[in-house]
């Protein structure tokens, strides 16, 4: 089957012509694999994705308004970017540059206007064919770039692939943005050095990559590079547009002259309108038009820029010549005629004749007009999908397209738990840490050894088993506290972009980190129980057991106080105020509590992991035994002193089991409230 005159579809293989010298890019976009020579005019690619070939994209706003309560950000801006071009859109700060640029990415609803991708209104099937580089470069520090690469291909690329063709597409990606000397080094942040601020800009570029997306919107990316690397980024964009039919939209702040010319179209705006839209080379024109002349070997980004910022009567000016240039021939006819009656679908015959057709997105042109269009944009214009019902009306919204997951739900639990394991095993099992868990159990085990089993000891052995609870509680739910917040930020650029199931993620974490969670507290109670005094295997198991579940419920409470709150500043208040209640309502520190504050008791996961301690140490296998002159009047008929009296003075009256399942649904009721605080209530914007 014939889908355009140089690409034709072969059982399961693509093959594609490569352009001759004198065309300006191919036709058809390149995969992400080295191709196979079969002869000398045509090359052989794999089809490792044969349920997306993505065409090339034409991407048309017009119209776009967007407010802020009683603020207007953008005002009827206009602008359009075809396959293997870059727009830029530049402004003075607080323009609406990356307004705009979240508007074209469906992130911003808009308050009216049209987006098209070729002939479809944006919607969630689109979504996932666009790339958003934030300008923020948003990873996990410790892992390498190839690390981070690989998460994020086996993440987003189908599960159609295999695992050795995903790798093709790293490497590809790799070498195209020439980062193959610095793939095995960390991504870094301010504490550890890492990738230099271009590379990260480059890798931030290379995830979204990966997912071969049809159009590229970059916020920034020369922001805080020097000239040398913003060009050669600029440089390494440009190329990549053009070899692979790339449609491109970039807000540049303050661009040098190079850089500035790298852009084929350009989109100036000036207090949330448009000051200008057209081919970058002809802006200077523009300008000279309306009395605005620029100085020989001037930079013309400052030049427009500093017109723009003039007084307000000057900007004005600009505006109107801006909307004057509108009706010129030379504006795209895709733009034209905002309130004329538009065509959803254009039937073709044989002979490439336009018959009559209803409303919709595009205004009907003439066949003089269509014939006078370069051959791939009169293809993209009229059948973008070889057939006449991929055209959606302009009311469509998001629930008329079909949207589906890139990998399943077992993929990306699997992916995630290995990266959550290999993310968290530097920061929770850090050298410090080991140093820090060896030093406490030698410490406790000497300041607690060889407690003899007499009740003149029972208050130490109390002491041991309240100190480690309490130690682990804090040490858990501090260290989910403090590693959630920047974790949180990838989670929401990973959720933005389409790439997993929140609920694949919120399982992988609590899997992945299972071990490590639970890897410092066995080794404490490996070191300091036997210096206590080991009395039985069993015991031993059942100590660590309830340490080990604290510890978990512990990190449960972390992991919600740190999704509620966004200020790292009340989460500490918040979690200070909580587990320092824990543990004066623990039993330990207070027995004679207050008739109306016993409830709070109920709410101290402490208590109830202590309680459990206690009734497995105390038992009736281990007993303790009666001092001469005893504060339990059970001494006064027997020699060791039960189990039941030393919870009683501490006014606990639940059994093991009972304890055991508060502690239990403590675990559960947390892990659940935090998936729903990040699932309805911390939904990324």
């Amino acid at each position: 089957m014939i889908i355009s005159k140089d690409l034709f579809l072969l059982g399961d293989q693509d093959y594609l012509r490569l352009p001759n010298k004198d065309e300006k890019r191919p036709t058809m976009l390149r995969p992400a694999v080295k191709p196979q020579r079969v002869d000398s005019n045509v090359v052989h690619f794999p089809c490792l994705i044969t349920d997306h070939r993505p065409l090339p994209v034409h991407l048309a706003f017009r119209g776009i308004t967007v407010s802020a309560g009683n603020r207007t950000i953008l005002q009827d801006v206009d602008g359009l970017v075809r396959p293997g071009q870059v727009l830029a859109i530049m402004g003075p700060s607080g323009c609406g540059k990356t307004t705009l640029l979240n508007a074209l990415s469906g992130r911003r609803k808009l308050d009216s206007g049209q987006i098209f991708l070729n002939r479809d209104p944006l919607c969630k099937r689109w979504k996932r064919k666009i790339c958003y580089v934030l300008q923020q470069d948003i990873f996990f520090p410790a892992l390498t770039l190839r690390q981070t690469l690989e998460y994020t291909a086996r993440l987003r690329l189908p599960d159609t692939l295999s695992y050795s063709q995903k790798m093709q597409y790293v490497d590809h990606i790799i070498d195209v943005l020439g980062l193959v000397n610095v793939q095995d080094t960390i991504i870094g942040d301010y504490i550890q050095r890492g990738l230099s601020g271009g590379e990260k800009k480059r890798a931030n570029i290379a995830c979204e990559l990966l997912t071969n997306p049809s159009i590229m919107l970059l916020d920034e990316p020369t922001s805080g590079l020097d000239s040398h690397a913003a060009h050669s980024l600029m440089t390494t964009l440009k190329r990549y547009a053009v070899l692979e039919g790339k449609t491109v939209v970039i807000t540049l702040h303050q661009p040098s002259s190079q850089i500035f010319h790298l852009c084929d179209k350009l989109l100036l705006l000036c207090n949330g309108q448009t000051a200008y839209y057209g081919d970058t080379c002809k802006v200077v024109d523009f300008f000279s038009s309306i009395g605005l002349n620029i100085m020989l070997h001037y930079n013309p980004a400052d030049f427009i820029l500093e017109q723009v910022k003039g007084p307000p009567e000057l900007r004005q000016r600009i505006i109107n010549a801006a909307r004057e240039l509108r009706k010129s021939k030379e504006y795209p006819m895709e733009l034209i005629n905002h309130e004329c009656a538009y065509i959803t679908e254009k039937y073709i015959d044989h002979t490439n004749k336009i018959l009559p057709a209803s409303h919709g997105p595009y205004p009907s042109l003439e066949q003089d007009t269509l014939n006078s269009m370069e051959p791939d944009v009169r293809r993209l214009w009229l059948d973008t999908h070889s057939h006449a019902s991929s055209s959606v009306s302009s009311d469509t919204n998001d629930s008329d397209c079909y949207f589906s997951w890139p990998t399943s739900f077992w993929t990306q639990f699997k992916v995630l738990s290995q990266r959550n394991f290999q993310e968290a095993r530097p920061r929770m099992l850090s050298k410090l840490h080991w140093v820090q868990t060896i030093g406490l159990g030698l410490l406790a085990g000497l300041l607690w050894f060889q407690l003899e089993r007499k009740e003149e000891a029972l208050h130490d052995i109390q002491g041991w088993m309240f100190f480690s609870t309490t130690y682990w509680m804090l040490f858990a739910h501090f260290g989910a506290l403090s590693s959630f917040p920047p974790e949180r930020e990838v989670i929401s650029k990973e959720r933005q972009s389409g790439a997993y199931r929140l609920s694949a993620y919120y399982l992988a974490k609590m899997v992945g980190e299972l071990p490590l969670t639970v890897t410092l507290p066995a080794v404490y109670h490996f070191i300091s129980y036997p210096m206590l005094g080991f009395h039985s295997p069993t015991v031993f198991i059942k100590l660590l057991g309830f340490l080990l579940l604290n510890t978990i419920v512990a990190q449960s409470v972390g992991f919600f106080i740190g999704a509620c709150c966004m200020d790292m500043q009340l989460s500490i208040t918040i979690s200070a105020l909580y587990t320092l209640a824990t543990q004066l309502f623990g039993g330990y520190l207070a027995t004679n509590i207050p008739v109306w504050l016993t409830w709070m008791r109920y709410l101290s996961m402490v208590h109830y992991a202590y309680q459990n301690m206690q009734i497995v140490e105390f038992g009736e296998e281990h007993p303790i035994k009666c001092a001469e002159q005893s504060k339990f009047s059970v001494c006064n008929k027997s020699e060791n002193i039960p189990m039941s009296s030393i919870l009683e003075a501490q006014g606990a009256d639940l059994p093991l089991w009972a304890n055991t399942i508060v502690l239990l649904a403590f675990l559960f009721v947390f892990r659940t409230l935090g998936y729903v605080v990040l699932r309805y209530f911390k939904t990324p914007k």
